[in-house]
C-alpha cells in the first residue's frame, strides 16, 4: 500500500511538471483557411507559384463540398471548341448579368468568365481530365457544364499537388480570428481540435476560402427568413464571413441560396447520390406537387430548372408534397425517369429499387400510402377534399393533353387514378449560400468605403457579389464550383503579381 502511494504522488508530481502544450507558431508567405475546392486550388496555385504556404481545414478531411462537385461551368475551353459550342465570353457575361438584373459585381464576374477557359486547361494539365462537356437541359446547344472524371478528384489533386510542393496541410484546425498589424491581413490565429492548443499562423496573406454559412441555420435563418435544410459538406458555418466582417468588411448580396429544390431530409444524402436516389429523384420528374393544404401551386416543368423552382415552393410552407399513382411508379421501372437528377440519375435511366425505397420511407415516415385519395390524403395530414380535386384535374389534362391551369408541357403529365396512391413528402435543401463580403476583381476584400484591407481576400462562398437572387443554372452551369477554382487562381495571380512590384 505504501509502495503504491508512494508511486500516486511520484505519478503526480512528473504530471505536474510537464509542460502543457506550447502554443505553435508557423510562419509562411500565405494562410489559406478552408480546404475545400477554392482553399485547396489557391493552396496548390500559391505554393507552386513559391510562396510558403499553410493550409487550415476545420474538418479532418479535405475537400469540404468539393469532395460533391460533379462538373463546373466554363467559357470558350478547348473542350467546347472542339464539342463546336458557339457561346463568346463577352456573350455568356450579358446574358448572366441579364439573368441577375445586373445585381452583380460586374469587373468580378467578367474576370471570372474570361478566366474560366484558362482553369479548364490548368485543371486538366492537374491530372483531372474531364470526361465531357455536357448540358441538363435537352436540346440546349450551349453546353458549359465540364463534368469531373469522379466527385472529389479535384480537391485530391490540388492537395497531392500542394503537399509534394511542400505546402502545410493541418486538419482540425479551424481558422478562428485574424491577425491584423497596421491595418493589414498578418495571419491567422487558429485551434487544433485534435490537442486543444493554440496555432498562430503568420502570414503576409490571408486567403478565406471557408464556404459559406450553408451549416449556420441561425445565420440562414437571420438572412432567409426560412428553415432550410443543409446538405453537402458540413463545417461551413460561415467562419469566414464573420472573420472578414471583424475588421471591417461589408456583406454583398448576403441572403440568396443554392436551394436545390425539395427532397425527403435523409442524412448524408445531398441532390440524389446516395442508397435513396432513386425515390429522391422523383422530386424532378414534374409530376403533381401539392402545399401543406393539398393545393397544386405551380407549374412542376420548372422542378429541372431547380433555383426557380425552389422560389414557388418557399412559398408552399415548410413541407412541400408530391401525389402519384401505381402506373406511375410502373412507368418509372419500364421506361426510365423523364429528367435526371444531378449526374446521378441520368434521363431514361428505369428504377430498379424504386418499390422497396417507397416501402422503406412507408416505415420511416416520409412516404404515405394508401388504397384510395382519402386515405392517402389523411396518412399524410392534407386536405382529402383538395387532393382529390388536384388529383381528378391532372386526371382530366392526362385524358386532353392539355394542362389549362399551368400549361404544363404534355409530356409531363400523367393521370393520378390508379390505386395504391402515394404522396411524397419532401422539404427544401440548401447546397450552399450564395454570396459573401465584397471584394475587388480580384478578390481582394473591402471596407464599406470600397477600400481595400491590405493582405487580406475572400474566395467562393466567401465572396460576395456574384448572384442575384438566385443561382444561374439556366443560363451557366456549374458556376458555383467553378467560382470557387477561378476565383483561387485569381487571387494567387494578383498576389504573385504584387510580390513582384
Amino acid at each position: 500500500m505504501k509502495l503504491v502511494r508512494t508511486l500516486s504522488v511520484m505519478t503526480l508530481a512528473m504530471a505536474m511538471a510537464l509542460p502543457a502544450f506550447a502554443d505553435r507558431v508557423l510562419n509562411a508567405d500565405v494562410v489559406v483557411v478552408g480546404a475545400g475546392a477554392a482553399g485547396t486550388t489557391a493552396a496548390a496555385s500559391a505554393q507552386e507559384a513559391g510562396l510558403k504556404t499553410v493550409l487550415l481545414e476545420k474538418n479532418a478531411f479535405a475537400g469540404g463540398a468539393g469532395n460533391f462537385m460533379e462538373g463546373s461551368f466554363a467559357v470558350e475551353s478547348f473542350m467546347q471548341k472542339k464539342a463546336g459550342v458557339k457561346l463568346t465570353k463577352l456573350e455568356e457575361f450579358n446574358r448572366m448579368g441579364e439573368y441577375h438584373h445586373w445585381r452583380i459585381n460586374a469587373p468580378l464576374v467578367k474576370r471570372f468568365i474570361d478566366e474560366s477557359p484558362k482553369t479548364i486547361q490548368w485543371v486538366w494539365d492537374h491530372g483531372v481530365h474531364w470526361k465531357e462537356v455536357k448540358s441538363v437541359w435537352k436540346g440546349n446547344k450551349l453546353l458549359t457544364w465540364h463534368i469531373y472524371p469522379h466527385a472529389g478528384s479535384l480537391p485530391a489533386a490540388m492537395v497531392d499537388t500542394f503537399q509534394k510542393k511542400g505546402g502545410q496541410l493541418l486538419l482540425q484546425t479551424p481558422g478562428e480570428k485574424l491577425i491584423m498589424k497596421d491595418g493589414r491581413a498578418a495571419g491567422v490565429v487558429a485551434k487544433d481540435l485534435k490537442t486543444g492548443e493554440k496555432v498562430t499562423v503568420n502570414a503576409k496573406y490571408v486567403l478565406l476560402a471557408t464556404g459559406g454559412y450553408n451549416w449556420n441555420k441561425d445565420m440562414v435563418k437571420k438572412l432567409t427568413g426560412h428553415d432550410l435544410v443543409p446538405s453537402g459538406a458540413a463545417g461551413r458555418t460561415g467562419d469566414g464571413i464573420n472573420m472578414a466582417m471583424s475588421v471591417g468588411a461589408v456583406g454583398d448580396g448576403l441572403g440568396p441560396m443554392m436551394i436545390n429544390g425539395a427532397f425527403n431530409p435523409l442524412p448524408n444524402e445531398a441532390i440524389c447520390n446516395g442508397p435513396n436516389k432513386e425515390l429522391r429523384a422523383i422530386f424532378r420528374q414534374s409530376q403533381l406537387y401539392l402545399d401543406g393544404a393539398g393545393n397544386r401551386f405551380f407549374n412542376e416543368q420548372l422542378t429541372l430548372d431547380w433555383p426557380v423552382a425552389s422560389n414557388a415552393i418557399l412559398r408552399a410552407g415548410d413541407w412541400v408534397y408530391i401525389l402519384f399513382d401505381d402506373a406511375w411508379v410502373k412507368e418509372l421501372g419500364t421506361k426510365g425517369y423523364l429528367n435526371p437528377c444531378g449526374n446521378f440519375v441520368q434521363r431514361g435511366q428505369k428504377a430498379k429499387q424504386l418499390r422497396e425505397l417507397l416501402a422503406a420511407g412507408v416505415k420511416r415516415g416520409d412516404v404515405f400510402e394508401g388504397k384510395t385519395l382519402d386515405e392517402v390524403a389523411k396518412k399524410a395530414g392534407l386536405n382529402p377534399q383538395n387532393v382529390a380535386r388536384a388529383a381528378a384535374d391532372m386526371t382530366k389534362f392526362a385524358k386532353t393533353g392539355n394542362d389549362t391551369q399551368f400549361g404544363k408541357d404534355k409530356n409531363y403529365i400523367r393521370a393520378v387514378s390508379t390505386a395504391p396512391f402515394y404522396i411524397l413528402k419532401g422539404k427544401l435543401h440548401t447546397l450552399t449560400s450564395l454570396n459573401g463580403v465584397k471584394v475587388t476583381e480580384n478578390l481582394q476584400v473591402v471596407d464599406k468605403d470600397e477600400k481595400v484591407i491590405p493582405g487580406l481576400y475572400a474566395l467562393g462562398h466567401d465572396a460576395g457579389g456574384v448572384y442575384g437572387d438566385s443561382y444561374d443554372l439556366r443560363i451557366g452551369e456549374g458556376t458555383a464550383s467553378s467560382f470557387a477554382l477561378n476565383s483561387a487562381r485569381i487571387a494567387v495571380q494578383n498576389i504573385v503579381k504584387m510580390e513582384k512590384k
